[in-house]
């Protein structure tokens, strides 16, 4: 959901352990938080729960002075609709709502309302436009939006396809089912989350954000500029179950894995939002080398997040920034490598290796690779390597050393072996070989 002057007067970062401050995982993650804090990386915090338990957490470079706050709180964007997905779930469960009914039964003035079913729009198959991509949504995003405006902006969006023909992610999707369960059960959603999810599950620092209060410990958000600039604010009257939940890493690790091990949810309920390996019902998949996990990211004015739980370990990580130019990804990527021992991994250096036009041109050619469908060509523009996949846009390599460059917008690391005509592509957790 698309839903800056501040000078920092100290760089803070620390850690809270359950575990022996001897465990060398420990260390790595301190020095992580520190490497990313004084280069200027991120602004955040982070928690990893194994069985429950505090493992770590950690915060970034902070955006006020160096003082206790207590626990830090976020908005965390779309991590909110896994909320209102477990909601509506609740609902069906208590037999309020039922996924087959349709969308005409409450807003038929939405195109093809008579044809969208709630798992439909739980699982972003309706073919409702996601009103956040059009050009006018940043006319009103910081004003404050009625029912009846939104409603209105809503119905008179065109569809983008047939309902259940295809997947597209839509914020306006949520906002409809927020409206819905505000029918239901005659009561404002932010209510609703503390009844039927935070109360139950215990969770302190949950709920809906307002625009009049701010509560102890609530962040502003942050771009990079140069420096750290003050993002704006969507009035929390736009997005509700789509995007305008608050909260703490903290609580987001117990969430996830309360949610998944059955303490609000019938097991049937839970299986259906994991939906295998495909988008499912408020839930999405990640994996990592052998482990797989189940959870959500955000984004909402600057603010950007990621919660998932992965059963098999019994483990739970959230991550919340308000500042960032170090990719969600390759954080998450840092911090499992380092929980889960990755013997390759190394820690992120940030010192760009000045290399010769001409030794730049030892890297260049066409590479092709069996387990990859598209041919990467790197080449020399303007004293700088870049590669570029069959039909995508090309993307400038910044040189480590030893052979290595890399691309950190889409965490892509290249280790070239000149000698040999080949390089290692990796991205995601993933490696592959590639021969000239």
């Amino acid at each position: 959901m698309r839903f800056t002057k501040l000078l920092l007067l100290s760089l803070v970062f620390s850690s809270v352990t359950l575990y022996g401050q001897s465990d060398n995982r420990i260390l790595r993650l301190d020095s992580l938080v520190e490497i990313l804090s004084n280069e200027n990386q991120v602004i955040g915090s982070f928690s990893i729960y194994h069985k429950g338990e505090v493992f770590y957490e950690g915060s970034f470079a902070q955006s006020s002075p160096a003082k206790d706050e207590g626990t830090k709180l976020y908005r965390i964007g779309s991590i909110s609709k896994t909320f209102t997905a477990t909601m509506v779930m609740k609902a069906v469960e208590e037999g309020e709502l039922s996924l087959d009914r349709k969308l005409s039964e409450w807003f038929p003035q939405v195109a093809n309302a008579d044809k969208i079913t709630i798992k439909m729009m739980l699982g972003h198959r309706s073919g409702i436009h996601n009103f956040t991509d059009d050009e006018s949504y940043l006319q009103i995003m910081e004003k404050e939006q009625s029912r009846e405006a939104m409603l209105t902006r809503i119905a008179s969006l065109e569809s983008d396809f047939s309902p259940d023909s295809d997947f597209s992610y839509s914020n306006t999707n949520y906002v409809l089912l927020s409206y819905i369960l505000e029918d239901i059960y005659k009561q404002p959603i932010a209510s609703l989350l503390q009844a039927k999810i935070a109360n139950p599950l215990k969770l302190k620092n949950t709920y809906f954000y307002t625009a009049d209060t701010k509560k102890k410990g609530e962040q502003e958000s942050f771009y990079w500029t140069g420096e750290w600039t003050k993002a704006s604010n969507t009035h929390p009257t736009v997005p509700l179950g789509a995007g305008g939940i608050v909260s703490s890493t903290g609580d987001l690790c117990q969430f996830m894995r309360g949610l998944q091990q059955g303490k609000i949810l019938e097991k049937n309920s839970v299986a259906q939002m994991k939906n295998g390996q495909a988008p499912g019902l408020g839930l999405f998949f990640y994996p990592f080398y052998s482990h797989s996990a189940y959870g959500h990211n955000g984004g909402i004015d600057g603010f950007v997040s990621h919660a998932s739980y992965m059963a098999a370990d019994d483990l739970a990580i959230a991550v919340c920034l308000n500042g960032t130019q170090y990719p969600l990804n390759q954080l998450l990527i840092d911090l499992l490598s380092i929980y889960f021992e990755q013997e390759d991994y190394q820690l992120p250096s940030f010192e760009v290796v000045d290399v010769a036009v001409d030794d730049l041109k030892q890297y260049t050619g066409n590479y092709k690779s069996d387990h990859f469908p598209l041919d990467i060509k790197f080449f020399v523009e303007d004293g700088v390597l870049k590669g570029q996949a069959t039909g995508q846009p090309s993307f400038p390599m910044e040189a480590r050393g030893n052979h290595v460059f890399e691309f950190k917008a889409a965490t892509i690391k290249v280790t070239f072996d000149p000698e040999q005509g080949s390089m290692v592509f990796e991205q995601g957790g993933q490696k592959i070989p590639f021969k000239r």
